[in-house]
């Protein structure tokens, strides 16, 4: 996995923090349906801390933990700047531990496909469990093999902004439902720009393997839904958002 170092750096200005925004509300909507109400939350893999910072705005205790230090160390700043209190660890995402149980466990942005077996998969499944009191919810989004096919292989995107400008190279790997993700950055110092390189590997799931993996880990799947929607995924679902309860 890569470390973010600079990355951590440009990932708000890229607007790559969007999606978390996103989710974060889509989440509410869901708490909403099942008349469940958090007094607390870990938001795993929280990245620059976007979503951790919303959670914690709403008068939840909140847990951040990511796998990068630089990302917590931007989550940090943020936190400081809206003036609310975030506990944040570096751990990663396949064996991680709280010091108490919280009501609810939140994984946006497809920080999930970075895992690229079943078996870590299953193993941050088990770990979500461990953290999460009896009857507690597990929030997430994945992306599907479907993504890893029509949005990721032999596409190129590229983008920028006043001081930023990216570049993402993408080929799959359909054997392995792995995607990966060359991307090129140049990032404006003063009166010269600065370039940096780093690569990302992400594997699809689909609905099968993921209930599969709750189930073994201990968890009921709740609702499967195409994501930021509350449709049924069908075969052309890029992302899937899952609801799924620790079995007490």
């Amino acid at each position: 996995m890569p470390s973010y170092e600079k990355f951590a750096q440009v990932y708000d200005k890229m607007g790559s923090d969007d999606f978390s925004i996103k989710m974060f509300k889509y989440s509410q909507r869901i708490l909403t349906g099942l008349r469940y109400r958090p007094k607390s939350v870990l938001d795993l893999a929280c990245g620059t801390g976007t979503a951790a910072v919303m959670w914690a705005k709403k008068n939840i205790e909140t847990f951040g933990i990511d796998g990068s230090a630089h990302m917590l160390e931007t989550a940090k700043r943020k936190a400081r700047a809206e003036k609310v209190s975030l506990t944040l660890s570096k751990q990663p995402l396949t064996a991680f531990s709280l010091p108490k149980q919280v009501d609810l466990v939140s994984c946006y942005f497809d920080s999930l496909n970075y895992l690229l077996n079943i078996n870590d998969l299953t193993a941050a499944f088990r770990s979500a469990r461990r953290v999460l009191h009896d009857d507690g919810y597990f929030i997430f989004d994945v992306n599907t093999p479907e993504a890893m096919k029509t949005l990721w292989d032999n596409q190129t995107y590229a983008d920028e902004n006043e001081d930023l400008a990216w570049i993402w190279k993408n080929v799959y790997f359909p054997r392995a439902k792995q995607a990966e993700v060359q991307a090129t950055f140049f990032v404006r110092q003063g009166k010269v720009w600065e370039r940096f390189d780093e690569t990302h590997a992400e594997r699809g799931y689909g609905p099968r393997e993921v209930k599969s993996a709750l189930k073994s880990a201990g968890f009921k799947t709740v609702n499967i839904y195409d994501c930021l929607t509350f449709k049924k995924p069908n075969r052309k679902t890029v992302r899937i958002a899952v609801v799924a309860k620790k079995e007490s």
